[in-house]
């Protein structure tokens, strides 16, 4: 069903994908792509009975900040900022979820969008969105640079000015962030082990996950798991599985 309103809105994937058209621009929230609905758009919203997002309404707005939302993308893609806030709503519990904590909540928010907003043509900002999404959805796969901008629509090299552009790295730097905190967060689970986490995340072995661990945040996966135990020492135990 077509509508508009007079308040801008931020919606975000939240789980499974919700298609969105705006003004005759249609696309998606999913994965790590967020939508920026601005204040009088026509737009209409359509998604699977099991899929679910985040809309935050913005009823009041001042001058300043009218005017910094004048360009704002449509589509936009979800840094590790806004995916980690992304996840304290999605693994918090809802008695804990207070209106104050939500208010805070909401001002992060808004205020990590800003930080990120680059006036870019659409084309460009869309293609990261969508090199963004594949990488996520095939970190478990070996997949490349070339992999990556053929997703996205583009060729590598416009690929990597866009991502310098728009996320300050490069989108081979930004997969091996992705598949490290990937593997951070399955080695929370004591169910699996450092070789199958390594394959999960989308290394080669278990030895390629400690070299790019150990070149890339100076650690290792069993100092890991000490760490999410509470230790500090002894041998590595398997850690309780935070979420």
């Amino acid at each position: 069903m077509r509508h508009h309103h007079a308040y801008h809105q931020v919606v975000l994937p939240y789980v499974g994908q919700l298609d969105i058209e705006t003004n005759g621009q249609a696309g998606f929230v999913a994965g790590s792509v967020g939508s920026f609905v601005a204040a009088g758009s026509d737009h209409s919203f359509h998604g699977r009975s099991d899929s679910a997002c985040i809309v935050l309404d913005i009823p009041h707005i001042s001058a300043e900040d009218a005017a910094n939302t004048e360009d704002m993308p449509t589509f936009f893609a979800i840094g590790p900022d806004i995916q980690g806030l992304i996840d304290y709503m999605k693994y918090s519990r809802s008695d804990d979820f207070t209106l104050r904590l939500r208010t805070a909540w909401s001002e992060l928010l808004l205020a990590r969008l800003a930080e990120q907003r680059i006036v870019l043509p659409g084309r460009e900002r869309l293609a990261v969105s969508r090199a963004v999404a594949f990488m996520r959805e095939r970190l478990a796969q070996s997949i490349g640079v070339r992999d990556i901008a053929r997703a996205a629509g583009t060729s590598s090299s416009r690929l990597h000015e866009a991502f310098v552009r728009q996320l300050g790295t490069t989108p081979h730097a930004y997969l091996v962030a992705l598949r490290l905190d990937a593997a951070e967060r399955m080695l929370a689970d004591p169910s699996l082990s450092i070789a199958e986490v390594a394959i999960r995340s989308g290394h080669f072995d278990q030895s390629a996950l400690g070299r790019a661990l150990r070149r890339e945040r100076d650690t290792t996966p069993a100092m890991l798991r000490r760490v999410l135990r509470g230790g500090t020492g002894g041998n590595a135990q398997t850690s309780k599985e935070r979420s």
